[in-house]
């Protein structure tokens, strides 16, 4: 995965490193319908442990669809710990997706911190490009950004409501509701790039105590979908990096990160 192979990164700075990480959600530990919920915006590279505290002011979006189905726009409520705060009132008993638009920003890599996340993170046929064009030894420059989401549940959830589409650059939408699912069931989920299946999307998943590394991956089927194993109740997050080459002045390639977050049994 990405967020263990860009030491290289260190060359844009401290900040631009710890940018360089996954974006989660996490929803609260315990939630009661008709009371406010807070979700704890976190960046890092130990699922859901953070370093520095995300900038939830630059985002471009923050949004919640609750179980009526009418999306809410969300204002940041500043930081505790390694989070960002983003707090959001709730009326009704039902699951609450809340999802982050990140504004795009520029990163370099060397040649070798570059392939290494290309390998890393399964973008085998970015590498294979690269090495079909002798171009392994050149920097990589990207635009990249974010779009994590998180689905609360409230209690009394219908299956419509998780499966929620939100409309993000890059989404990963469960197929069935999550939080209906025990230890040793699977989840079902579809990746959405621009709003249309993305086949063979490499996606990994971790647990809390999982560390740098993820607890496993799969590829995407020709319609975008891939099962999941439910291997313990609590925090789980679901990560994907698809990356594009529009060969712009500025980059050359264009990743686009997203992670989907929920809690199994509560």
């Amino acid at each position: 995965m990405l967020r263990f192979v860009l030491v290289g990164a260190l060359a844009v700075g401290m900040q631009g490193f710890a940018d360089a990480h996954d974006l989660w959600l996490i929803p609260p530990a315990k939630v009661e319908a008709g009371k406010p919920i807070v979700v704890r915006a976190v960046q890092g590279m130990d699922f859901p442990v953070g370093g520095r505290p995300p900038n939830a002011a630059s985002f471009r979006r923050i949004v919640a669809v609750g179980p009526d189905g009418k999306p809410t726009m969300i204002m940041p409520a500043g930081t505790d710990g390694d989070a960002s705060l983003l707090p959001m009132p709730t009326d009704a008993a039902g699951i609450v997706a809340v999802a982050v638009e990140t504004a795009p920003k520029i990163l370099t890599l060397e040649a070798e911190d570059f392939n290494s996340y290309l390998v890393s993170d399964g973008l085998l046929h970015i590498y294979r490009l690269r090495a079909k064009e002798k171009s392994l030894a050149q920097p990589g420059v990207e635009r990249y950004s974010k779009s994590p989401k998180v689905l609360v549940n409230l209690g009394g959830g219908t299956e419509l409501q998780a499966l929620v589409v939100i409309g993000l650059p890059l989404e990963i939408v469960p197929m069935a509701n999550p939080f209906a699912r025990a230890v040793g069931d699977t989840l079902r989920v579809r990746v959405l790039f621009q709003g249309k299946p993305l086949a063979g999307a490499n996606l990994g998943w971790d647990h809390p105590g999982d560390g740098d590394e993820p607890s496993g991956t799969v590829r995407c089927d020709a319609k975008g979908e891939a099962v999941l194993p439910i291997a313990q109740p609590g925090l789980m997050t679901i990560r994907l990096t698809h990356m594009t080459r529009p060969k712009a002045t500025d980059h050359e390639w264009e990743s686009f990160w997203t992670t989907l977050t929920f809690r199994i049994g509560g």
